[in-house]
């Protein structure tokens, strides 16, 4: 979310603009952008140190967005020092050699600007947004944490002691954890098994000198990539970037490569007690596909039929017809290898084996009967409306640049995504779905109360039982 002052500003200055020059701010567009296209061609060069820099002029509003992609996540993590990637990226700006944690901040605040970082499986992402006028300063703080950090003890401490309560309060969210508990079931003993934010007993085993490590290990210019979108010169920004970071120095990086994990066979439930639980929240799936898979498009026109939108026949179904449900939905996660498809939705105790038999019945119709031409128009519609909006400002541009670049994708995949969905055929949806929505081979993961659901989660497989409250997922 943008900050009020960023949004202001920016809305006074195009105003400004404007009424200045009548006309001119509608008239003026990117030089690059050729209609139609959702992302325009970018400039993209590799330099010396092995950073990968894309850059997109966008003039319309005064400011620039950077967005740096780590090409190491948390599946790097050591074996046991589960929650590293994710503690080490946090820690960026806590204190650097020219600034503490706390006059980041009021740089950060005084500057009007934005600096976020997340982590997740594959990746880490440090993004920041400046007014174009304050690049210089910007880009002189974003080198500062990324090559200058020094990890103060008490900030890691901090970090870790913040990590740990987190998880205590996650977990009495099933919401929250639920989708952890089913990919750490799917993908057990696969990387992408392995909790983000670490565990109870990972988390106190991490010492400040590990995220040392981590970060000489992987904060590397040859493991990133930078896109940067928004009102600059691009000739004059590259000279500007590549002068920033030329004291940062590439090293080898063994990258993460994880292989294709195998689907698991049959119907195994995982039950996980929470015996305070007056709702039971259940995700049923298996693996699904990875990012750029051919049938992309298809499964994005099936799955918006049967789990993706307010009107999708989960909804209807759980929701709307019957009241089991306040959300029912579905979702393939696509990574570099394939990921999860899952079916999510919760209920009340009482009524967890109605919910569950129903949305059970939903998928084998998807098999038995598919979806009608009309549905799939419908469908495409509804696509056509709501793609499109994911890439209208500089950050979400910038989001997909490092997106495509790390998946090693090109702009088709985005300028050309409608124009597929919009050709899909009834005979490609029923192959997709015979292909990639698992029917009898599910694992199935609740959390609820044990005593009361126990004799349900029996009915669809052979159960496995946890408490909430043990260690790990």
């Amino acid at each position: 979310m943008k900050s009020p002052l960023v949004r202001a500003l920016a809305a006074l200055t195009l105003m400004a603009a404007m009424l200045a020059i009548p006309g001119m701010a509608a008239n003026k567009t990117t030089p690059t952008a050729v209609p139609g296209e959702l992302l325009p061609t970018y400039s993209r060069v590799v330099l010396e140190n092995g950073l990968v820099l894309a850059l997109l002029e966008q003039h319309e509003l005064p400011l620039v967005d950077f967005q740096l992609l780590l090409r190491t996540g948390s599946i790097s993590d050591p074996q046991g020092k589960e929650g590293l990637a994710n503690i080490t990226l946090s820690l960026l700006r806590k204190g650097t050699q020219k600034r503490t944690a706390e006059q980041i901040a009021e740089e950060l605040d005084f500057l009007g600007a934005e600096l976020d970082l997340s982590t997740s499986l594959e990746f880490g992402v440090v993004s920041a947004q400046f007014l174009a006028k304050d690049v210089e300063v910007g880009l002189g703080l974003l080198t500062d944490i990324l090559l200058r950090p020094t990890f103060p003890e008490a900030e890691f401490d901090k970090a870790v002691d913040l990590a740990v309560d987190e998880l205590a309060e996650a977990k009495d969210n099933p919401r929250t954890v639920i989708g952890t508990y089913f990919t750490g079931f799917v993908f057990a003993g696969h990387p992408f098994g392995r909790p983000l934010g670490g565990t109870e007993t990972s988390l106190p085993t991490l010492t400040r000198s590990d995220v040392l490590r981590f970060h000489d290990a992987y904060v590397r210019p040859n493991n990133a990539i930078l896109a940067v979108v928004g009102d600059f010169n691009s000739k004059s920004l590259q000279e500007q970037i590549t002068s920033a970071f030329k004291k940062w120095e590439k090293s080898p990086v063994t990258p993460a490569s994880p292989l294709a994990a195998p689907q698991l066979n049959g119907r195994q439930v995982v039950l996980i007690d929470k015996p305070d639980a007056v709702q039971t929240y259940f995700q049923i799936g298996n693996i699904g596909v990875a990012k750029g898979d051919p049938d992309e498009a298809t499964l994005d026109v099936v799955n918006t039929i049967f789990g993706g939108r307010f009107t999708s026949w989960l909804m209807t179904e759980l929701r709307t017809n019957t009241g089991l449900s306040y959300n029912a939905h579905s979702r393939f996660v696509q990574r570099t290898v394939p990921g999860t498809f899952y079916i999510s939705s919760f209920t009340r105790t009482a009524d967890t084996e109605k919910a569950m038999d129903l949305a059970l019945e939903i998928l084998d119709r998807l098999h038995k009967q598919g979806v009608t031409q009309e549905e799939i128009a419908s469908a495409q519609n509804y696509i056509r409306g709501q793609f499109p909006p994911n890439y209208e400002s500089a950050g979400d541009l910038a989001d997909a640049i490092t997106e495509i670049e790390f998946y090693g994708l090109d702009r088709a995949t985005i300028n050309e995504h409608t124009h597929k969905t919009d050709a899909v055929t009834l005979e490609q949806a029923r192959q997709a779905i015979a292909k990639h929505y698992p029917r009898e081979n599910l694992a199935i993961v609740m959390i609820g109360q044990a005593d009361s659901v126990g004799t349900v989660a029996a009915k669809y497989g052979d159960v496995r039982a946890k408490k909430i409250s043990d260690p790990g997922y």
